[in-house]
């Protein structure tokens, strides 16, 4: 038997505490925005560092010095030049499309014009915006990314397709009939599942001996046989 979506939820609650991202939707998209493959711990620190030296004003971001910005860039993996380019691009998205305020815009719009104002900064596809809606507290939207994905399927709860999008789909699809309702919930529910996917349920090599839902993963009863 499958486990119960929120009794997994509330397990692995129990084991992590993962950093949130900003709730502020702009610090949200620059946040995502910072650096390339890095962990958390490291996205944090470059987050702050970006934070303390240039600033949290998209006009501070769109003037400063081109070298300022490089030398944070090249702290965050591949291809600085192409994040010092974005960083500018969302400055300059905040002045022309916002007013210099994401945040009060996306507030008052209706949630497709939301979503689809997000969806022109860098790296903001559909999951991206309903995630900044749901940590903003503007919209209680279903999220997640590729390892609480992952997850969920190999728990049996969601089906795998075999294109992401689907395989994402199907996930959300029980997250919003079967989760804890509500933003509280459903931002726990992001944060704990992938949180598991990173640390255990990974995507080459699973580590299931430790794992807190072994005993009612099916995923671990085949692998065992």
């Amino acid at each position: 038997m499958k486990p119960a979506l929120q009794a997994v939820v509330a397990t692995l609650a129990g084991v992590y505490a993962p950093p949130r991202p900003p709730s502020d939707p702009f610090q949200h998209v620059l946040w995502d925005n910072i650096g390339y493959l890095i962990d958390d711990r490291r996205r944090r620190r470059l987050f702050d560092t970006f934070a303390a030296e240039v600033g949290l004003d998209p006009l501070h971001i769109a003037k400063a010095d081109q070298a300022s910005l490089m030398a944070i860039a090249v702290q965050g993996g591949m291809r600085p030049e192409m994040r010092v380019q974005r960083w500018r691009t969302i400055a300059a998205l905040i002045a022309e499309d916002a007013a210099g305020d994401l945040d009060a815009v996306l507030r008052v719009l209706p949630l497709a014009k939301a979503r689809a104002l997000l969806k022109r900064f860098p790296t903001i596809a559909d999951p991206a915006a309903d995630k900044i809606l749901l940590f903003a507290g503007i919209a209680p939207l279903p999220a997640l990314e590729s390892n609480g994905v992952r997850v969920l399927a190999r728990l049996g709860l969601s089906r795998e397709a075999r294109s992401y999008a689907a395989s994402y789909r199907a996930a959300i699809a029980v997250l919003a009939s079967d989760g804890r309702p509500g933003i509280d919930g459903l931002t726990q529910a992001f944060l704990v599942l992938r949180e598991h996917g990173k640390a255990l349920c990974k995507r080459g090599e699973p580590r299931c001996g430790p794992c807190p839902l072994a005993d009612a993963c099916p995923k671990v009863k085949v692998d065992t046989l």
